[in-house]
């Protein structure tokens, strides 16, 4: 994986412009995005949930309460995946969602800081099914 586009995203996790850098990180899975497993979507989850946890627990961090992403990974009726997100305020918005076409949308609804632990998760994932396929 690309240690440079790796720092870059990192780098830009709290603006919008690093949800492009997510797109072309993952490309360098070589994993198709309808093709994802329950297993592989869990563990994304696993990911982000960690990277939550860990800016929930810092109180000079300013984000968004008790958010996390619930064990309840949707499909809808077009082929979509969605793992939504859920907080003190409120419910099932949109935390990532692998789209049919291969486009990945990434919490739209958040800004700042509250994009942080999906960015950095993402990333994280994106390392472990590389380093899983790699070693099949």
């Amino acid at each position: 994986m690309s240690k440079e586009l790796r720092k870059k995203i990192f780098e830009t996790a709290h603006m919008k412009e690093s949800s492009n850098s997510v797109r072309d990180y993952f490309s360098l899975t070589d994993i198709d995005s309808g093709e994802l497993t329950k297993e592989q979507l869990e563990k994304l989850r696993i990911f982000i949930n960690k990277e939550i946890y860990v800016l929930l627990v810092d109180e000079t961090y300013s984000m968004v309460k008790k958010l996390y992403i619930p064990k309840v990974i949707k499909k809808d009726r077009y082929g979509n995946c969605t793992l939504p997100v859920d907080s003190s305020y409120f419910k099932a918005r949109e935390g990532i969602t692998f789209h049919k076409d291969g486009f990945i949308a990434l919490c739209g609804w958040a800004s700042g800081c509250n994009r942080i632990p999906f960015i950095k998760g993402f990333v994280e994932w994106c390392d472990w099914i590389k380093s899983k396929e790699g070693s099949k």
